[in-house]
């Protein structure tokens, strides 16, 4: 892969030495980032390219995709959008692929790209106008950037952190999560008990993020995962189950006192209001069948 010289970044042989240090078991992240940053230099409408996750973090795997952001040219969005998408078409044999805005997502305007290729690389990039104010990825690595807009950003981008209102929000929908769960449990439906206690799971994991602090705490389980410093909630082993009545009984039992447990650590961090009552009325419910 070469760079045109007249687009090329000043730092743009640091990023050609560290893709070539990458080690052969991500041949595949490899071969689709130097596609990728080959399509991107021949257009002036894609000013910036970011790459975050794990890859950034030097933790990635064989099966690691590519987490990705893309500015682009103000005056080009958001017609180049199409073109784009026909960009990700060309970088191998594509299997799947989707296009969508994201919910919650902090960024006002913003479009999601999640890639599948045959080869099994992923590409998760979201795509934005580039100067609009956007959270920087923790250890993101900037592999293109050649005008410094993104390297230059003046203002003070925060990553996301929930509101107290959202927080309180997780909270709720956890609980009514678990609520449901014991209800299905009563009818004998184990299959639509096992669905509501895995969304009262995701909520945990989603309210421990927020209770450790970490940046991007709408990924759950995610986050957590991403920072091995952070231990897991005590009791989160329990709290899974197969579909059978008993086994879901058990771990919903566990769940209360876990989600008890990081509803009020989450809440406390932020300031909102757990809500005791339904708690109790779950607890209540839990105890009384079994």
């Amino acid at each position: 892969m070469t760079i045109g010289p007249e687009r090329q970044p000043g730092e743009f042989g640091r990023v050609e030495a560290w893709l070539q240090g990458l080690p052969e078991e991500l041949a595949v992240q490899k071969q689709l980032l130097e596609n990728l940053l080959s399509e991107v230099v021949r257009d002036d409408r894609w000013q910036w390219l970011e790459l975050g996750c794990s890859l950034a973090r030097d933790r990635a795997d064989r099966w690691s995709d590519l987490d990705l952001g893309l500015g682009i040219r103000d005056g080009a969005w958001p017609e180049a959008l199409d073109d784009l998408e026909g960009v990700l078409q060309r970088l191998g044999n594509v299997v799947g692929l989707l296009r969508h805005r994201i919910t919650g997502w902090a960024e006002p305007n913003h479009l999601r790209f999640f890639v599948q290729y045959a080869d099994n690389g992923q590409i998760d990039l979201v795509a934005v106008p580039s100067s609009q104010p956007s959270a920087k990825a923790p250890d993101s690595i900037m592999l293109y950037d050649p005008d410094r807009i993104r390297l230059d950003q003046g203002w003070d981008a925060q990553p996301f952190r929930p509101a107290p209102a959202l927080v309180q929000e997780w909270v709720f929908e956890g609980w009514a999560a678990l609520a449901d769960a014991t209800k299905y449990l009563d009818r004998d439906s184990p299959w639509e008990a096992l669905q509501r206690l895995q969304q009262a799971r995701d909520r945990i994991f989603q309210l421990w993020a927020v209770a450790g602090g970490l940046e991007y705490p709408q990924f759950g389980v995610t986050t957590v995962l991403d920072h091995p410093e952070v231990d897991l909630p005590a009791g989160i082993e329990h709290t899974a189950a197969c579909a059978s009545v008993r086994e879901l009984t058990r771990a919903c039992i566990v769940t209360v006192d876990v989600l008890d447990s990081v509803s009020q650590a989450a809440s406390a961090r932020v300031g909102a209001s757990p809500p005791h009552a339904l708690a109790t009325l779950v607890r209540r419910r839990l105890e009384a069948g079994n």
